[in-house]
C-alpha cells in the first residue's frame, strides 16, 4: 500500500492532503523520514506523523448531514463564526467530503475515511450532485441554454451542466440544476454571469444518495445500501 493511501486509510485526511505531509517531511517510517510519495508500507512498518504513531483503522464512520446556511464547510477556522463539526457530536476526527459553501444548505457527506474522500472528490468519477436553486428574476431559456453549455470562469470553461425550470414566480424563479464538477461558488456565479443572482441555493443530492427528510442541523449515518454504492464508484 502507497503511504499517502495509508495514511488516508488512517483518518489522517484525504491522499492528496496528506501527500504534503510527506513532502514536507514530517512522516518517517521505521525512524526513517521518507518524502517519496510512491513509498510502499510493507506488514511490519510502523508509521509515524510527526513523531506520533499512525495506524490504519477499521472504524470508520459516515455521516450525512443537512448544512443550514451560514455554517462554514471546514473542520476549524478561526475567521469562522460557525464551522460544520460545531453541529456533530462525534469525538472521532472527522472531516468534510467536499464543500458547500457558507450561504448554502442541504447534502454534506462526512467521514474519516480519507481513501473514500479521494476517490469521491477525484473529478475522473464525474460525481453529479443536484441542486434547488432560486434566482431573481426570470432568465430567458436561451440564457438557461448557454449556461448548460458551459461559460468561461475564471479563466476556465465550466462544463456542460443540467438546468431545469421548475416554477416561475413574480420576481423569482426556482430551477434544479446538476454539476458533474465543483468549482468554488459556481452555481453563483454561473447566474451571476446572466445578472440573475442566486437568492437560495440548497444541495439535495450527491450520485444517487439522498438528502431525505433531514432537517436543517440533523445528521445520520449513512445505510449500508448508501455506503455499498458509494464504494462502488
Amino acid at each position: 500500500m502507497r503511504i499517502n493511501k495509508y495514511l488516508a486509510k488512517a483518518g489522517i485526511g484525504s491522499r492528496r492532503g496528506v501527500e504534503k505531509f510527506i513532502v514536507e517531511g514530517k512522516v518517517s517510517i521505521n525512524g526513517k523520514v521518507v518524502t517519496d510519495l510512491s513509498r510502499d508500507i510493507q506488514e511490519n512498518d510502523r508509521v509515524f506523523l510527526n513523531g506520533k504513531e499512525v495506524q490504519v483503522r477499521e472504524d470508520f464512520i459516515y455521516y450525512k448531514i443537512n448544512k443550514p446556511a451560514g455554517y462554514t464547510t471546514t473542520v476549524k477556522d478561526p475567521f469562522a463564526e460557525r464551522v460544520i463539526l460545531d453541529l456533530i457530536k462525534e469525538k472521532r476526527r472527522i472531516f468534510p467530503v467536499g464543500r458547500l459553501d457558507k450561504d448554502s444548505c442541504g447534502l454534506l457527506l462526512l467521514t474519516n475515511d480519507g481513501d473514500l474522500t479521494y476517490r469521491l472528490t477525484h473529478p475522473k468519477h464525474h460525481m453529479s450532485k443536484t441542486y434547488r436553486v432560486r434566482v431573481k428574476g426570470a432568465p430567458s431559456d436561451a440564457q438557461i441554454k448557454k449556461l448548460e453549455q458551459g461559460i468561461l470562469m475564471d479563466r476556465y470553461k465550466t462544463k456542460e451542466c443540467v438546468i431545469k425550470r421548475i416554477k416561475d414566480e413574480q420576481s423569482e424563479t426556482s430551477f434544479e440544476v446538476i454539476l458533474w464538477e465543483g468549482r468554488n461558488r459556481q452555481i453563483r456565479k454561473l447566474f451571476d454571469s446572466i445578472n440573475h443572482p442566486v437568492v437560495f441555493l440548497k444541495r439535495i443530492k450527491i450520485g444517487e444518495v439522498l438528502l431525505g427528510n433531514l432537517k436543517e442541523g440533523q445528521y445520520e449515518e449513512l445505510s449500508t445500501e448508501e455506503l455499498e454504492y458509494l464504494r462502488g464508484i
